[in-house]
């Protein structure tokens, strides 16, 4: 959350009950954007475990190739 939300989250905080769900919101606002940036992650992740096994695959397959 950007420092300027969480300024204002604790602003209405201070203002106590009548700013709960405006507070809930901010919150439920926050996760979903958690969890698209979570999935991009994931994505990136994925895609960099199949590079790094291409790599294993190609030196395991060139040492091989040296050692015939």
């Amino acid at each position: 959350m950007p420092i300027k939300e969480i300024r204002h989250y604790a602003e209405l905080g201070a203002d106590g009950d009548p700013t709960l769900s405006e507070r809930m919101e901010m919150l439920v606002q926050h996760r979903q954007a958690l969890d698209e940036q979570i999935a991009r992650l994931q994505e990136h992740k994925t895609k960099l475990d199949e590079k790094i096994e291409f790599y294993r695959n190609e030196i395991e397959r060139t040492q091989n190739n040296v050692s015939s």
